[in-house]
Order: structure tokens, then sequence, then C-alpha cells
């Protein structure tokens, strides 16, 4: 197969990245008794490998190949990554004021810069991560 995959594949994975991150942050809030990213983050890359694994293989007919797994994964991740950042950006400065972007400085093209690359560092770590997990979710018990 190549190209993109049956759109209600992407749709559920953001529904899995939406009930990761409301999970994450109940999990943080009332176990952790902490308010850190990492966590609703954590669980919305595991939902989204289970979904994207799951009914990716369901709607293609056949557990997806490595290829497939990583396309799918690479795909996710672009298309999120596309909303995420303006997204991020219009409300980074719906909340500057006078200039100040970051707290305690301001909106230098430099830290601006460091803040995009932290962003696409996350996103592709979470591709890989993604995709392993697709891997874990895509084996099937053989007899």
């Amino acid at each position: 197969m190549t190209g993109f995959f049956p759109p209600v594949v992407y749709g559920a994975m953001l529904a899995a990245t939406i009930a990761g991150q409301f999970l994450g942050m109940t999990v943080d809030a009332l176990a952790l008794a902490r308010h850190v990213l990492w966590v609703p983050l954590a669980f919305s890359v595991v939902l989204e490998a289970l979904v994207g694994a799951r009914l990716g293989a369901a709607r293609v007919g056949h557990p997806l190949t490595s290829a497939e797994r990583a396309r799918l994964s690479v795909q996710y991740t672009v298309g999120l990554t596309a909303v995420s950042i303006p997204l991020a950006g219009w409300i980074a400065a719906s909340k500057a004021t006078h200039g100040r972007l970051f707290a305690g400085g301001d909106a230098s093209l430099h830290r601006v810069a460091v803040a995009l690359g932290l962003v696409l560092a996350v996103a592709a770590l979470c591709t890989m991560v993604r995709y392993a997990l697709m891997t874990v979710f895509s084996w099937r018990r053989t007899s």
C-alpha cells in the first residue's frame, strides 16, 4: 500500500491523542500529584500507537508492515505538528505583552528558534516511540 491510510485511521488516532491527554492529566494530577507535560504526552503516544496499529490493520486488511507502521507514524506526526505549531504560536502570541513572548525574557529570534527546535525534536522522538509501540501492538500470537 502506498500513500495515505483511510481518514478514519487518522481520526481515531486523534481521538486517542485527546483521550490520552485527559487520561494522562488525570493520572498526573491524582496519582503523581504533579503537573508535568510528559505524562499526558506518554499516555497519548501509547494510545495513538494502539489505535493506529489495530485500526490501521483492520482497514488495510492485514497486519501493518514495518514500512506501513513507519509511514503511518510519520504522517500522523506531520499532520498533528502542522496543526499544533501554528496553534501554539497563536496562543503564545496572544499572551505576549510588550514584545515579551517568554517569561523572563524578550521574544528574540534565538529563543523562538530554540523552542521550535525543541518541539520538532520531541515530535521526532514521539514518532519513533509510536512506531516502536505500533510494532509491539501489531504482534500476533501464532499457534
